[in-house]
């Protein structure tokens, strides 16, 4: 999975990245690694391969950022969807289907997304069986398409659209980014964003939700990225005593 991250080392990297986004061919499924992702892609085979079979997996949160640094690997800009995706629909003339969260917040998101200019082809929440997403969208044909109902469904639905659609889209892996437009989850200020502790923020918000993913998981993901730099610095050690 790290080996398959696309990592972005500067704003004309972060503007090719959109530009990319904008001009696909093919289906193509955007796809973001943070700490919680890694932990699921640990212990699910099939979570992981979801991943990895994605066009572009971008490099989110504070925490893969430290693996990366523990490898030895610049770990380039925070590419986070809750960024990045409302410029990339800001930029987008095609129509777009919203897909995950719920109601009065799907359809919050949606008025707030067409009165900035965005055209919303069509809009489902995000507690259907996958079959209906994938039949909604070769209904409705857009161009891009955001799933907004997190790990790993979404991952899951991605890759099954990506099988099924015969034309160019988007298909963009969002997690709560329908609940931050829509303003159900409230943002963190900037100064937390800077101190890289939106994630407490988040915790503090949803405590009861979110305790078990950010303070449990956030644990095991530090002691997992230890074990692999351990054993990375160990081959190396191995390799270059063979030279």
């Amino acid at each position: 999975m790290i080996r398959k991250l696309t990592l972005v080392k500067s704003e004309w990297e972060y503007e090719r990245i959109l530009e990319s986004m904008r001009q696909v061919q093919r289906p193509v499924v955007v796809s973001f690694l943070n700490a919680h992702a890694f932990n699921l892609a640990w212990q699910e085979t099939n979570y992981r391969r979801s991943l990895v079979e994605s066009d572009v997996l971008l490099r989110d949160g504070v925490g893969v950022s430290i693996l990366l640094s523990l490898l030895g690997v610049h770990p380039g800009i925070n590419m986070n969807g809750t960024d990045l995706i409302p410029k990339m629909l800001e930029q987008s003339s095609g129509r777009v289907a919203l897909l995950g969260t719920r109601d009065p917040y799907l359809s919050i998101a949606a008025d707030k997304l067409a009165s900035s200019g965005v055209s919303i082809a069509l809009k489902l929440d995000g507690f259907q069986p996958d079959h209906c997403y994938v039949n909604a969208v070769l209904s409705g044909k857009p161009d891009v398409v955001i799933l907004a109902m997190g790990m790993p469904k979404q991952e899951r639905i991605a890759l099954a659209l990506k099988d099924t659609v015969n034309w160019p889209c988007l298909i963009v892996n969002g997690g709560a980014i329908l609940d931050f437009i829509s303003g159900r989850v409230t943002r963190a200020p900037n100064v937390v964003q800077s101190l890289r502790l939106e994630w407490l923020f988040r915790l503090a918000q949803e405590p009861r939700r979110l305790f078990r993913r950010y303070v449990m998981g956030n644990s095991v993901f530090l002691f997992r990225a230890l074990r692999i730099s351990r054993s990375f610095r160990r081959v190396r050690r191995e390799q270059q005593a063979l030279i």
